[in-house]
């Protein structure tokens, strides 16, 4: 029984360090967290395996079970002896005798032994961890054989409290580590308990302002002060005339919210046909709170001196509360609602304000709604065309047909409409072949009859691949390297034949619904490659100076001087080179001389005002070289000290050189070789 309860307590035991070790890595290890798991554990193990409970019929069955010597008779040994048979009686005789020489089992002490390695193994990454020393080679290793910051003899303890600025949401809490880290505008006050009534104590902040501390009583030995968190920097503590270490002050700048606009795309054209409720999509973003956010939408209507402009404000329909951080705001811009017409321009941008008054914006974005009477309109033409030439059909034409088309769908039969709407497809099929052969395009008749029977004029020729290419292709086209367009001009030229396309799909399927808004994005693609084309240069005059007739033709070299250009050196290193010559100082592991010194002073002083801004990056290797010109360094100090003077240092810039030439192989002794043959 004991060695039952003995098993299920060590059991819980190694369960439990696994989780507590488990735990540890999260934050929740404390003693206290794996004492409560150990106890719920065993509990539970002695509540649910009743393994421990053992009575003396469960021996006897398990005996006999393990002994077979016994016969499966020891449960006669529990009964009282009057109430046995006569054969009972005997077979009990039996039974005992053989049961004092039988061996018996310990089935629990295999479990003990297991159980007992279970907790060994759990408790060994703790027990190593506990016992190994720290690494030295590693940044981490340097950073705790670093010298421990200690606070002056005479100061007791230092309690740090912290209030974060209402707008971050977070509460007020203490700290006794001097290094600080606050928000944006926090206050931070320092209460300093002294051993003895000391007379001044003062905090120096970033080597340069001197902040004397006022005490709290007549006694002299509390000491407060308070400030507001507006800038980086470090601070440390003179108590007399004896200096505390360097500690952090690292501030938590406020960000402006940031926005970042989904749909639509920067710019958007609305063609005809298409729904002018175009969805807006942006999510607004801030490390504490979004107070607001708008939509600032500006119309311009009309052209050259002659635009307007009206402003609009369009609210979210989000309420924003000012503590959530991040939200998805969803707003449909209706370009009938607001009042744009054809032709007209909507610009539009997000604003959004945090709960600490930050505004930011994004980008500018532009929906544009082309004027279609603009493009059905004949201005701006080198040359004048028919409404409705003979032999193409213009796709302004197009367009003007497809609307009538349309107009009298109910007044012609359904047979005449899809005829009608058919022959615009071709029509629409000659002006996209048309516009291809700018590309290099070819018709798509495919070949005639000569072409037949000069692929097989010969039995000879039958199944030469070769010569049925040559005979139905043309290798002198090529779209890329048709035409000397320029490769914008190409791509455009490319969409239009593709919205021509689309347009002649519709038409032949006698939807020329659906076909007008393609046949307006290629007619306006059309209008573009037409102003594209022309250039306009300004005619401009050459004024020279008159020259003087008396002056000419004579010679004289009076008034002319020689010139003379001074120019002064100076060999001052440059600050660059400064932070490099104290990097081989550091190098060396002898005493410093006095030039070294002061290289090493001016180092400090790069390093001190790089420690002022960013204090976290650059404060362990500025205090470490104070260290070092103090001559109260540590092992590590010498590295610390040239990790942060190395990021202050720049790549140097790559010089021009030649390129590697590859090796001669001999290739022009051969060609000298053959030439002397010759």
């Amino acid at each position: 029984m004991l060695e039952g309860i003995v098993f299920y307590v060590l059991l819980s035991l190694s369960v439990s360090l696994t989780l507590w070790i488990l735990l540890g890595r999260w934050g929740y290890g404390a003693p206290l967290y794996g004492i409560g798991i150990f106890c719920l554990l065993s509990l539970a193990a002695l509540l649910l395996f009743r393994g421990w409970k053992i009575t003396l019929v469960d021996t006897a069955r398990a005996l006999d079970r393990w002994i077979p010597e016994l016969e499966e008779s020891s449960h006669l040994l529990l009964r009282p002896e009057n109430d046995l048979g006569a054969l009972e009686k005997l077979q009990a005789a039996r039974i005992e005798g053989r049961l004092d020489k039988a061996q018996l089992p310990h089935p629990f002490r295999i479990r003990l032994i297991i159980s007992i390695g279970l907790v060994v193994v759990a408790a060994a990454p703790w027990a190593i961890k506990s016992i190994s020393p720290p690494d030295t080679h590693t940044a981490s290793g340097l950073e705790k054989a670093t010298p421990k910051k200690s606070l002056l003899p005479a100061i007791q303890t230092v309690r740090i409290r912290v209030t974060p600025p209402a707008y971050t949401g977070r509460p007020v809490r203490s700290q006794q580590d001097l290094n600080i880290q606050a928000e944006e505008g926090a206050l931070i006050n320092w209460e300093i308990q002294t051993n003895t009534a000391v007379d001044t104590l003062q905090i120096i902040l970033s080597d340069s302002a001197q902040i004397q501390l006022q005490p709290a009583g007549p006694e002299r030995t509390l000491w407060r002060w308070s400030t507001v968190a507006a800038h980086s920097g470090f601070y440390q503590l003179r108590l007399s005339k004896e200096f505390s270490d360097l500690y952090k002050m690292e501030v938590i700048r406020d960000e402006a919210p940031r926005i970042v606009i989904r749909t639509p795309k920067p710019y958007t054209i609305v063609d005809i046909g298409e729904s002018r409720r175009v969805p807006l999509a942006a999510k607004v973003q801030d490390d504490y709170g979004v107070q607001d956010a708008t939509v600032i939408a500006t119309i311009a209507t009309g052209s050259g001196e002659a635009v307007k402009f009206k402003e609009q404000v369009l609210p979210f329909r989000t309420v924003f509360t000012g503590n959530v951080p991040a939200y998805d705001l969803q707003q449909t811009l209706d370009l009938d609602a607001l009042g744009v017409h054809p032709g007209d321009e909507l610009y539009f941008y997000c604003k959004a304000r945090d709960n600490h008054g930050a505004e930011s914006r994004s980008d500018m974005y532009i929906i544009s709604l082309p004027d279609t009477a603009k493009l059905m309109s004949l201005e701006g033409l080198t040359m004048g065309m028919n409404i409705k030439p003979e032999l193409f059909r213009s796709q302004r034409q197009i367009i003007i047909e497809t609307e009538q088309l349309l107009h009298g769908k109910d007044s012609i039969s359904v047979q005449a409409f899809n005829d009608k709407s058919n022959d615009l497809g071709v029509d629409q099929k000659l002006l996209r072949l048309r516009y291809g052969k700018f590309l290099g395009e070819e018709a798509e008749e495919g070949g005639s009859e000569e072409s037949f029977k000069k692929a097989g004029d010969s039995p000879a020729d039958f199944g030469n691949a070769g010569k049925v290419l040559d005979a139905f292709t043309d290798k002198h086209d090529n779209a890329e390297d048709a035409t000397y367009f320029e490769p914008a001009i190409k791509q455009q030229l490319k969409a239009t034949l593709t919205e021509m396309w689309n347009a002649e799909l519709r038409l032949r399927t006698f939807k020329p619904r659906e076909a007008l808004p393609y046949e307006y994005k290629a007619l306006r693609l059309l209008k573009d490659l037409q102003q594209k084309s022309r250039a306009y240069v300004a005619k401009t005059g050459v004024k020279l100076t008159p020259l003087d007739p008396a002056k000419r033709l004579k010679g004289s070299l009076d008034g002319i001087g020689q010139p003379v250009i001074q120019s002064t050196r100076t060999q001052e290193p440059s600050p660059e080179d400064k932070l490099r010559m104290a990097l081989s100082v550091l190098d060396r592991q002898d005493a410093f001389t006095s030039p070294a010194y002061g290289i090493l002073q001016e180092a400090a002083r790069q390093l001190g005002r790089q420690a002022a801004d960013h204090p976290g990056e650059y404060l362990a290797g500025f205090q470490a070289l104070k260290r070092i010109l103090a001559g109260t360094k540590a092992p590590s100090d010498a590295h610390l000290a040239q990790q942060a003077l190395r990021k202050l240092v720049p790549l140097p810039e790559a010089n021009p050189s030649a390129p590697n030439a590859p090796p001669d192989t001999g290739l022009s002794q051969l060609y000298f070789n053959k030439v002397n043959k010759r």
